[in-house]
């Protein structure tokens, strides 16, 4: 599942255009990724991103805004799951040489600030 391009509020993967913020889970989209707490990345919100057992989760933050909670980091880290916080484009980039390499990852991209 490639990423073929992101820009502010679009990402396309495989074709499809998204429009929302989106999770990636091996083969699966999951669209209109909305977190309990905005721009504030809790378990809650990643419960299928850890239960898929990857070895790498990759999240973009937009331009910068989104933010990954400690205990989301230290969930993925005791689970022995190398975790990735980068801004969107850069993470976009990242998931699909990781991709590329045959890695398992996961991911969930902000597509806007």
């Amino acid at each position: 599942m490639k990423i073929q391009s992101y820009r502010f509020g679009h990402i396309e993967i495989d074709g499809k255009v998204y429009r929302n913020d989106v999770k990636l889970i091996g083969e699966k989209v999951v669209p209109d990724w909305w977190r309990g707490t905005g721009h504030l990345v809790e378990l809650g919100d990643v419960q299928d991103l850890l239960n898929a057992g990857p070895e790498i989760c990759i999240f973009g933050t937009g331009y910068g805004a989104m933010r990954v909670s400690e205990a989301v980091k230290s969930e993925f880290q005791n689970r022995g799951i190398k975790v990735l916080i980068e801004k969107t484009e850069s993470a976009c980039n990242t998931y699909n040489r990781f991709l590329q390499d045959g890695k398992k990852i996961v991911a969930g991209f902000h597509l806007t600030c």
